[in-house]
């Protein structure tokens, strides 16, 4: 799991909040067999080989792999309702394809008037080659397939895998879901970073490679999706064309020439971008040509004046984001000691109440969100040194806070922001007041049971909180259609249970308009302990 990564970082928000599924089982001294097969959803063979583990009521595991035509039998089993789960590399179970956590599984009842039945979805591939023009190999340019997913309401690009092609500029993907992608080319440097201590004179209309998607498409928004069914196998040829590069130059101030300075470069994805880059130690003067249209994170670091290098010497440094689609000149980075933005936490938890708490507290960067970045937090009685986040680049950030343990978050603050509402601004040069954070101890419970024509049936959970709609919460399916979640900050919710076929964009107005106008509503008070019934709805992809 990669830090940072909003997705990532929702989810398991989420999964702190979750509480124990119920299921019943009946006692009785008869014993019952359990058959069933694993069955390739694309072809409807039986899956040799695929590990089948049984979970009955007291989490006693039983596990075969299942024989050459999918078969299993389980012996011995008293009565009582059991998760039955299957996994074979290569494949995917039905919860996976739904963007769901667990592989495929299920319910089962024992005892069983049929034989059940586990789908596993073989994976899909993406292969193919990358040329230019004229039909030559592009070697070393780095492969990305990215879907859209759904995490903390909001639809985020993901990346599902990686490749970079050979020699003969030859690439392969696998390991992906059902679903729809779209593949971005990203040109390897051959230039690598360079200091020279001279500038170099301006080259008019360079040509080169950039980043561009299939096929051939300079941005997402003109990028071809492919659609991958369950074990099918896509071949594609991307031609990469020549675009015009730009330049970006300026000053770096606050360096001492004797120690001089260092210039990185990050695009949009978080990829670090090292190009011919002509750095004056002594002015400060920069160059760096070749840049393809797009967004950058420019970031100069220097050593203090007067620093001997050890490693607890602050660094100095400055942030800029750019956008090119033009030569920049006269760009000017001040280096200092760089935006730190202090966390501090305040509990209030009922008297006698051991004040322990681990939260976390994530800073997304709106502009470039792979740079995103997590911090955590303990209690820590002995020591008076704040939690910080440091160097923080200018921009706009949304803030998120979660508990993992005692308390919920009541309140979410930078100065007069309120950022359980609104996103934190980080002005270059500017100080940002420290975000406090709030706990509190007297959270809510709701259980939640859905149903489907009177009988319990799977969905997925939305709990939309009328006061804070960032902090609307969206469960992952729930198969046992039964769950509990404690901890939760007291106020007015819509509670709604959709059978869709993915997760659900609840914080887009659209969808809240739409689909949580008839939700079940519920004004939950501090230590509130509620249950609610629900129906599944049925909604479109869209």
């Amino acid at each position: 799991m990669r830090l940072g990564d909003p997705a990532a970082i929702l989810i398991a928000g989420i999964l702190a909040l979750l509480g124990p599924v119920v299921s019943c089982a009946q006692q009785s001294d008869q014993t019952y067999e359990l058959h069933g097969k694993v069955l390739n959803s694309a072809t409807g063979a039986g899956v040799a080989n695929a590990l089948v583990q049984l979970t009955g009521t007291r989490n006693h595991v039983q596990a075969q792999f299942s024989g050459s035509d999918g078969a299993f039998a389980f012996a011995e089993l008293p009565a009582g309702d059991y998760q039955i789960t299957a996994t074979k590399p290569g494949f995917f179970g039905e919860a996976e394809v739904s963007n769901g956590l667990a592989a495929g599984s299920q319910m089962q009842a024992v005892p069983s008037g049929s034989e059940a039945h586990l789908n596993l979805a073989p994976e899909g591939v993406i292969y193919g080659r990358v040329e230019n023009d004229a039909a030559q190999a592009l070697d070393g340019v780095y492969v990305r397939v990215q879907r859209w997913v759904v995490s903390g309401g909001l639809n985020l690009l993901n990346v599902a895998g990686t490749a970079l092609t050979d020699d003969e500029g030859q690439f392969r993907i696998a390991g992906l879901k059902p679903g729809t992608y779209y593949l971005e080319f990203v040109p390897g440097s051959r230039e690598g970073f360079r200091t020279f201590g001279v500038l170099a004179k301006k080259s008019s209309n360079l040509q080169g490679y950039g980043s561009q998607y299939y096929p051939a498409a300079p941005d997402l928004s003109s990028a071809t999706a492919i659609r991958i069914r369950a074990g099918s196998q896509v071949q594609i040829t991307q031609k990469m064309r020549p675009q015009r590069l730009f330049e970006v130059a300026g000053f770096v101030h606050g360096a001492s020439p004797e120690k001089g300075f260092q210039l990185t470069l990050t695009n949009s994805e978080g990829d670090p971008i090292q190009k011919n880059t002509h750095l004056d130690q002594k002015t400060g003067e920069f160059q760096i040509a070749g840049l393809p249209e797009g967004t950058y994170l420019l970031t100069a670091t220097a050593q203090a004046p007067g620093s001997d290098g050890r490693e607890e010497q602050p660094q100095l440094t400055a942030m800029m984001p750019i956008h090119v689609a033009a030569d920049l000149t006269g760009l000017g980075l001040q280096l200092g000691r760089g935006a730190s933005i202090d966390v501090t936490v305040d509990h209030e938890f009922s008297s006698g109440a051991e004040a322990t708490y681990r939260i976390e507290v994530t800073l997304i960067f709106n502009e470039f969100q792979r740079l995103s970045r997590g911090l955590s937090l303990p209690s820590r009685r002995d020591s008076d040194q704040p939690a910080r986040f440091e160097g923080v680049a200018p921009g706009t950030y949304e803030v998120f806070a979660f508990s993992f343990g005692r308390g919920y978050i009541a309140s979410l603050q930078s100065g007069d922001v309120d950022l359980l509402r609104d996103d934190l601004t980080v002005a270059a040069g500017a100080s940002v007041p420290p975000i406090e954070v709030t706990l509190r101890d007297d959270g809510a419970e709701v259980t939640i049971e859905t149903a489907n024509d009177g009988q319990r049936a799977a969905a997925n959970i939305v709990l939309y909180s009328e006061d804070y709609p960032k902090q609307s919460i969206a469960l992952p399916k729930q198969h046992t259609g039964k769950v509990s979640i404690g901890n939760l900050r007291p106020g007015a919710y819509r509670i709604a249970a959709f059978a869709p076929p993915q997760d659900v964009e609840f914080r887009d107005p659209q969808f809240a308009e739409k689909y949580l106008a008839g939700a079940r509503e519920i004004n939950l008070k501090p230590g509130d302990k509620v249950s609610v019934q629900l129906e599944v709805q049925s909604i479109q992809d869209e």
